[in-house]
């Protein structure tokens, strides 16, 4: 009977429909969107910033190391008992990173540059960019010229890294490796100035714009030297895959209680230490649910428009349906029924065009450069059964509310006055 119903006013269920196709349509492709960029967020952070999945620090290090480096360092022997107490957890952990961070002065010997240095080990720098999930994810935030100079990297404990935009602002020439040393100068953790000789090796992207002109990449034992020191500043810990991100922080923090209670470990999405990652997930998240809100407004406007028309044509009907023996339930659950039939219809196109839209966006090449990056980017849709079941289970939702709330208004008229309306 619902079935049928639906073929009565064939050009009011057609728009009804097209608003739910749509609907789904759009939730699905904004979903796909979202989940694309936070693919690329979470792999960007791990890999090309060398964060690891999980870093540790010294408590209070990430706000003051910059002040007070000497007293946040973590010491050689501290960083000994780490990776040792990390042993325990080798099943969970692919490799582990150290790292020194800083600021300090670039010159070429004719042309000098404020900049902030970021440290890396030489096979943890050439293991993170050879990591197929970042190629699959990231591969807009990766030069060409990190892939073919990952040997370089390997082989150098002097080699450091500048972006396109530093290379622009020292005069620098191409290859980058046909350069004379530069000289990286910056006070120690005990405030005297030091300096330290580098080899070019290659390039990279920090794939934003404001900090292409900022910072470089040092290996780590230069940067050690240069600050004077043994130690580093954190530990980065990759793990060899994202599952179970929670319970393997709190084995890490039991495994750094018996070493130092001094010590934290903090995710790669921390604010504290990736603030870009939480801004820019916040603003499309935010962005997301205004447009969740107008279009499931939308949907649930021309759900409850086309049922009230459907109703007020069909006063009689109802009542009569009453008269007969129905219940004001089995009444109500016709009209439900009817809408949740043509919520079924509208997904089931909707999921063929969504398919069809990723797939011609994904293999047309289309390329922008959003708010903020360095270089532009392939468009991409990113969909799964995950996005597609959500939205689903969404539009069926508030398909059901829509007309449940229609629907319960009209039955509460009474039997003689339902059969005298006129459907006027």
């Amino acid at each position: 009977m619902a079935l049928l119903n639906l073929f009565r006013n064939k050009r009011r269920t057609f728009s009804t429909g097209l608003a739910l196709c749509v609907g789904f349509v759009g939730l699905n492709l904004l979903g796909a969107y979202i989940f694309r960029v936070k693919m690329a967020l979470d792999h960007t952070s791990v890999y090309s910033a060398l964060h690891g999945h999980i870093k540790i620090f010294k408590k209070g290090s990430v706000d003051n190391f910059s002040l007070n480096p000497r007293k946040y360092i973590i010491s050689d022997a501290i960083v000994e008992k780490i990776n040792l107490s990390l042993g325990q957890l080798n099943d969970e952990i692919e490799y582990v990173g150290h790292n020194l961070n800083g600021t300090g002065l670039l010159s070429n010997g004719v042309k000098s540059h404020p900049i902030m240095f970021y440290s890396f080990e030489p096979e943890v720098y050439a293991r993170s960019l050879e990591q197929p999930s970042l190629h699959l994810w990231a591969k807009d935030w990766i030069l060409p010229s990190q892939l073919e100079n990952i040997e370089v990297f390997r082989k150098a404990e002097d080699t450091m890294s500048v972006t396109p935009r530093i290379a622009d602002i020292l005069s620098l020439k191409y290859p980058l490796i046909q350069n004379e040393d530069l000289q990286l100068a910056a006070r120690s953790i005990e405030g005297d100035l030091n300096a330290v000789n580098l080899k070019l090796g290659g390039e990279h992207t920090t794939g934003l714009q404001f900090l292409e002109d900022t910072i470089v990449l040092v290996p780590l034992q230069k940067a050690q030297e240069l600050l004077a020191t043994d130690g580093v500043e954190s530990i980065s810990i990759y793990k060899k895959t994202y599952d179970g991100l929670s319970a393997f922080k709190t084995e890490v923090d039991a495994a750094l209680l018996k070493v130092d209670p001094d010590l934290e470990s903090v995710f790669y999405y921390d604010e504290r230490i990736n603030s870009l990652y939480l801004g820019t997930l916040g603003f499309l998240s935010v962005m997301g649910g205004f447009f969740v809100f107008l279009i499931g407004t939308a949907v649930s406007l021309s759900i409850i428009n086309s049922l009230t028309m459907g109703i007020i044509e069909r006063t009689r009907e109802i009542g009569t349906l009453r008269a007969v023996g129905y219940k004001r339930k089995d009444v109500a659950q016709i009209f439900v029924l009817e809408n949740i039939i043509l919520s079924t219809m509208a997904v089931s196109v909707g999921l063929v065009l969504v398919f069809v839209i990723s797939y011609l966006v994904n293999n047309l090449g289309i390329r922008f450069t959003p708010p903020g990056a360095s270089n532009p980017i392939n468009f991409r849709l990113v969909w799964n059964t995950g996005i597609a079941s959500v939205v689903t289970v969404f539009v069926f939702v508030l398909t059901w509310i829509s007309s449940a709330l229609v629907i319960r208004s009209k039955l509460k008229n009474k039997l003689i006055n339902l059969l005298q309306d006129s459907g006027a």
